[in-house]
């Protein structure tokens, strides 16, 4: 008699370690990429138009511009990618400095234009030609000026 034998016959047992670590690997990731997501969004009320014609952004490649309110429909200031532009000439400016150079690395950008419902068209209007212009600036063909205006889906 063999002495594999004399211990019995053998058991089959699941090594749970690997799908352990897989699964603590996602919810990192996962949290990481919420957090990210996050730094895009600032509280807002948006519009819900009542017979909107357009569609859901894709996944294409895009930057989010937020017109952050103040009370009476006047801003505060506007936010690209997490960084910040004064509501003036100067702060319009650098934001289309920072777009024109994301237009030269990615033409095919396109621009998510987020405002609250209550926010002047007045301030909305000087993203669009800062968008616009950069665009032109970059100095690339291809570079089109492609802006979504970002409204509340009620389905």
């Amino acid at each position: 008699m063999s002495i594999a034998c004399k211990r019995g016959p053998a058991q089959i047992e699941a090594n749970l370690t690997p799908m352990i670590d897989v699964t603590f690997l996602l919810i990192v990731f996962f949290v990481l990429v919420s957090q990210i997501v996050e730094l895009e969004n600032v509280d807002l009320q948006l519009p819900a138009p009542t017979d909107p014609m357009s569609e859901l952004a894709g996944d294409e490649q895009r930057a989010v511009v937020n017109v952050v309110p103040r009370p009476g429909g006047d801003i505060l200031e506007y936010r690209l990618g997490g960084q910040s532009y004064a509501a003036d000439r100067h702060g319009i400016a650098a934001m289309t400095a920072r777009l024109a150079s994301m237009y030269r690395n990615n033409p095919g950008l396109s621009v998510n234009l987020r405002a609250d419902a209550g926010t002047h068209y007045r301030w909305v209007e000087p993203v669009m030609q800062a968008v616009s212009t950069a665009a032109l600036q970059s100095g690339r063909e291809m570079a089109t000026a492609r802006v979504n205006l970002v409204v509340v889906r009620e389905d």
